[in-house]
């Protein structure tokens, strides 16, 4: 059998044995796809009996099946109301689940990476879209929650093709960067760093989205604890409630980054951001307490700071990562800047939605005014950060130690950092060359001593110091 192995598949192919071949290639592949769907579908079994959704194993297992496919985002029609809200907990339980599963697939089947990778995104993709049209079409007619089979089928093909790349990614490691870089059309070599920045940046409003919800809460929390009490007034339904909670928790999560972008988050006709509050009908779902009831202080539209504080720790990311070069930081930061403002539209997309049909339809976050925000906020103090340029600095272990060596004292502490102004720059270059000239002087007069000659004076004992009964004693020794 003919090895396929080449050299964007990574350390993983070096390291594994010869890869399986015919059935036994097809036997991982669907050992894999269908592991990750039966183990995504049994997580969710203890959780919906602990929530209290089913009161028995058959009846757990029953109810388990439609927050399977709540997890891969599948709008749902609960009681004959729309249901698009989705929590996106589970659905990054089911991509590390999927994930992992791709993983473990590849490297059974020798870690290549351009060989073996499209099989096993289409594996995962296909099992998971087809055990979701068939959970769609077996759920009874008298259930009160269906959902559509063409929307089933893209909505899980879809979570698990993004799950299983991830895995791909990570068990190619460095083959599949390459693979991405060398693949049909060269990425360029800015890609990368605007990668890692993008990804820095979506941690960073993640992080502030997080600092302003906890601010929310504990602004409200007396009308957080009562929504909390009126919807579990008992223990059993406490359980769920929370678990409920936290499973929403990343949209809320989002829809407090897009509060401190500006643009803001609307549920119903109620709606808050930094610079106007419209206040609605309250909401017994304690993360919905969070909201603003009151105008915004004076101080709010100060939140604007925290993105862009975030937008100049992804310029510093592209300066750090792609090093000289003012026009290769700068495509980087752009890059970097519309990869963010891609994944949070993305994100918003998927933390609203359709909410029954009451006050509270529907949860939405207005993407159309949250990309330019992100765009402004973050990716334009990330281009000014990536394009300022530098002055070289004056190399400690190279020229300025030899200037110290040959002047003494130490050079001063301005030399070492960099230019502000054009002056400032001239004179640190005069330093360098003045260093230079005195590195160059000090070698040039070393040579010139280790080339001349040795004088005649040298082979000359030296004089002996005079003392008082010298001659005498010179003389005493001669008899």
């Amino acid at each position: 059998m003919r090895s396929t192995r080449s050299a964007v598949d990574g350390p993983a192919a070096a390291s594994t044995p010869e890869a399986p071949d015919g059935l036994d290639r097809l036997r991982v592949l669907l050992a894999g796809a269908m592991g990750t769907v039966l183990i995504s579908y049994a997580l969710l079994v203890p959780i919906t009996m602990v929530a209290g959704f089913g009161v028995n194993v058959d009846g757990a297992f029953a109810a388990a099946i439609p927050l399977w496919l709540a997890a891969h985002q599948i709008p749902l029609v609960v009681a004959g109301q729309p249901l698009s809200v989705l929590p996106l907990l589970p659905t990054a339980g089911l991509l590390l689940v999927v994930a992992g599963g791709a993983t473990w697939t590849l490297r059974r089947l020798g870690g290549r990476v351009r060989a073996d990778g499209g099989a096993v995104l289409a594996a995962m993709a296909g099992a998971h879209a087809a055990v979701a049209v068939l959970g769609s079409a077996l759920l009874p007619q008298a259930a009160e929650v269906s959902a559509e089979p063409w929307a089933a089928m893209v909505g899980a093909g879809l979570a698990a093709g993004a799950g299983a790349a991830m895995g791909v990614l990570r068990a190619g490691g460095v083959g599949a960067v390459q693979l991405v870089e060398r693949g049909v059309r060269p990425v360029p070599g800015w890609f990368a760093p605007a990668l890692r920045a993008a990804t820095v940046a979506v941690v960073g409003l993640a992080c502030v989205g997080a600092a302003v919800l906890c601010v929310g809460l504990l602004l409200r929390v007396g009308d957080a604890d009562a929504a909390y009490r009126e919807l579990a007034p008992d223990i059993a339904s406490g359980v769920g409630a929370t678990l409920l909670a936290l499973a929403y928790l990343p949209n809320a999560v989002i829809a407090a980054a897009a509060w401190a972008l500006g643009p803001g988050v609307s549920v119903g006709a109620a709606s808050a951001s930094p610079f106007a509050v419209t206040v609605g009908e309250p909401s017994m779902f304690p993360l919905l307490a969070a909201l603003p009831v009151t105008p915004p202080p004076n101080w709010a539209p100060a939140a604007l700071v925290l993105p862009v504080l975030v937008g100049v720790l992804c310029g510093l990311t592209c300066r750090r990562a792609v090093g000289a070069g003012a026009a290769r930081r700068v495509r980087a930061a752009v890059g970097a800047a519309v990869m963010t403002a891609c994944a949070v539209g993305l994100l918003g997309l998927l933390a609203g939605g359709r909410l029954a049909t009451g006050s509270h339809d529907p949860v939405w976050l207005p993407v159309e005014l949250l990309v330019p925000a992100v765009l402004l906020c973050v990716g334009a103090p990330a281009v000014l950060v990536a394009a300022v340029q530098r002055a070289p600095r004056v190399d400690v272990g190279g020229v300025a130690d030899a200037a110290d060596a040959a002047e003494g004292p130490p050079v001063s502490v301005p030399a070492q950092r960099g230019a502000r102004t054009v002056a400032e720059l001239i004179e640190q270059r005069a330093r360098k060359a003045a260093a230079q000239e005195v590195e160059e002087d000090a070698g040039e007069e070393a040579v010139e001593n280790a080339d001349q000659p040795p004088s005649e004076d040298a082979d000359e004992p030296p004089a002996e110091p005079f003392e008082e009964g010298g001659d005498d004693r010179r003389a005493t020794d001669g008899t």
